[in-house]
């Protein structure tokens, strides 16, 4: 459950003392309960009277919490040392010993046990009960006015006083006197794991007879004479200072309104105390508690990155989407180009087949004419080619030897070779294939 707002409350036998605050995104603010209230104040009259006033006032809210602090004097507190053991095995233990600790029949009373464990690892329990008597009507008004899921916590206020004081960053350990309604005091040991001792005396008890008992107290616990305060300046003892750095600021002092202890009670992280019958509840880490939230957050991560990469690969889906038909728009421009540029190729290529023919025309004329005018008679050619500066003959002769002897007699010709064999035909004539070079031609590489 999401707990967007807490409401502490300190009931004396004649006056309601509360406090109200809601979670905003960064922090705590005071905030109003219910119509027509102040977020802070007090109410007089009778406690059933005005508590019933109270809880009337503001409507049942789903994530809201209740702290309810009651005078030390309502409560039995007594206090156990045990050696370094599990808390688990503390409950055990100490509830083992109910019968013979409680001085009242425990189907009379409603109890719970607050743990703290010491620096040097043994742990401390105060064992806190009420009368049922006491108790019941106060649950049964919670139950009647339909707040009774909001209630969390049923608790002497010198626990709140306790969480305050932590969160204060005061310095401990620390004794403090706490006048109670009436003519009661108690004195309450705080150390930074928490409240280790409690004890109530009346106010009118001989000053001998109490710093007797105070003194047993500071010698238990080692405390020294600088480290008992009291609350309200009681004779004999220093002032509470204040703390030298306000860590709850927005809320009002506890000196001035009692509810903001009960309200710290909720803030703190210190283990709350609710006397309403059931069995008592302590703080034992689970795995599970660890386990879950990493897993809840690994989920959500991974879940995130799914999402963002799933947008990604649909972004670069349709970019590459888009590519394609842009290359396939650009392929269909591109192919009249390509024809073009075949085109181009093959006319380039021509051109420059006619320009060897230019160039070299003069030459073969010249070599025609020379060919026709050395070779014997009855000498003819029927095929020829020339290729740079090599003019091939295929032809007829009645003396092949005599025509290729004519032909290297001219100036214009650099080589004259036989190609092949000669044979000769039922006319008489021979047949043969001739390769000439011409002199002072430039072929092209």
């Amino acid at each position: 459950m999401a707990i967007k707002e807490l409401i502490g409350i300190y009931l004396e036998k004649d006056a309601l003392h509360y406090c109200c605050a809601v979670r905003t995104i960064s922090s705590w603010q005071m905030a109003i309960p219910g119509s027509a209230m102040e977020p802070t104040g007090v109410l007089h009259g009778s406690a059933l009277a005005v508590l019933r006033e109270f809880l009337q006032r503001i409507s049942p809210k789903f994530g809201r919490q209740i702290f309810l602090s009651l005078p030390r004097n309502r409560f039995f507190i007594r206090d156990f040392q045990l050696p370094p053991i599990p808390i688990e095995d503390a409950l055990v233990s100490v509830q083992s010993m109910l019968p013979v600790t409680c001085h009242l029949p425990l189907d009379e009373i409603y109890h719970d046990i607050y743990f703290c464990r010491l620096s040097d690892g043994r742990v401390n329990a105060l064992l806190i009960y009420a009368l049922r008597k006491e108790i019941l009507p106060i649950l049964e008004l919670f139950r009647e006015i339909g707040h009774e899921k909001s209630l969390v916590g049923l608790f002497p206020i010198s626990l709140g006083i306790g969480g305050w004081l932590s969160l204060q960053k005061c310095d401990m350990p620390m004794g403090l006197v706490i006048s109670q309604e009436g003519s009661d005091c108690e004195l309450t040991v705080y150390q930074p794991a928490g409240c280790v001792y409690s004890t109530v005396w009346q106010q009118s008890l001989h000053a001998g007879d109490m710093s007797e008992r105070v003194e047993s107290v500071r010698a238990k616990f080692h405390l020294s004479a600088d480290n008992v305060y009291s609350m309200d300046h009681s004779e004999g003892f220093f002032p509470l200072p204040d703390p030298l750095q306000n860590k709850l600021p927005w809320l009002p002092s506890i000196r001035q309104n009692p509810g903001a202890a009960a309200l710290v009670a909720g803030l703190s992280g210190k283990q709350l105390i609710f006397l309403n019958g059931e069995m008592p509840r302590i703080k034992v880490f689970r795995f599970w508690k660890l386990f879950v939230p990493i897993f809840l957050s690994l989920a959500m991560i991974f879940s995130v990155w799914t999402v963002q990469m799933n947008h990604s690969i649909e972004k670069e889906s349709s970019l590459v989407s888009a590519m394609k038909d842009e290359t396939q728009q650009l392929q269909q421009r591109i192919r009249p180009l390509e024809k073009t540029r075949d085109a181009l190729k093959k006319a380039k290529s021509l051109s420059a087949d006619i320009e060897d023919f230019i160039r070299l025309r003069p030459h073969l004329f010249s070599c025609f004419n020379e060919i026709a005018k050395l070779v014997p008679e009855g000498t003819w050619f029927s095929r020829t080619s020339f290729q740079g500066a090599e003019l091939t003959l295929q032809g007829q002769s009645k003396d092949a030897l005599k025509a290729m002897e004519s032909l290297r007699t001219s100036a214009l010709f650099e080589q004259v070779k036989l190609v092949g064999s000669v044979s000769r035909n039922p006319a008489g004539t021979e047949q043969f294939g001739l390769t000439i070079r011409l002199k002072d031609v430039e072929t092209n590489p």
